[in-house]
Parts: structure tokens; C-alpha cells; sequence
């Protein structure tokens, strides 16, 4: 499995950002990509698809609202493979 992602300490908060394809936004896709996130990954998992708008996230209501307020090229983006 390949996809792009995060690793973030913000505030002592470890947490994860994973992209997802357009449309693949949902509660039941959280879940299960939280399942299936390499174990090294923190938890929570916030999902982030790219919009024509620029990014929405999903997870945990105060990392979303944080992620929104920020550029998204502060986000320190690699590809990952497992």
C-alpha cells in the first residue's frame, strides 16, 4: 500500500494525516484506515482530501479546526510505502 501522509506533534499532540482520493471523505473510511494505519503511525488519524478549494480533514474536531487554520505546505508531506 502506497499514500501520502503526515506525522505532526502540534501542542504535545501526536496525530496522523492521511490523503484520500476524492469522495473517499467519509466516517466509515476513517475507521477503517485507522485499522489499517502502519502501527509507527500516531493516533488519531485525520483523513484530508483536496478539493477544488483547497483541503477538508476528517477526525478529531479540534486537530480538524487547527489543520484548517494553517497552509496546507505546512504540512510536512512524504510518501510512504508498507
Amino acid at each position: 500500500m502506497k499514500f501520502t501522509g503526515a506525522v505532526i506533534n502540534e501542542q504535545g499532540i501526536d496525530f496522523s494525516i492521511i490523503q484520500v482520493k476524492p469522495g473517499y471523505l467519509t466516517q466509515q473510511n476513517l475507521q477503517s484506515i485507522q485499522n489499517q494505519a502502519p502501527i509507527n503511525f500516531p493516533r488519531p488519524v485525520i483523513l484530508a482530501e483536496q478539493t477544488t478549494d483547497g483541503y477538508k480533514y476528517l477526525g478529531r474536531p479540534d486537530i480538524v479546526n487547527f489543520l484548517s487554520g494553517i497552509y496546507v505546505e505546512q504540512i510536512p508531506w512524504q510518501n510512504y510505502s508498507v
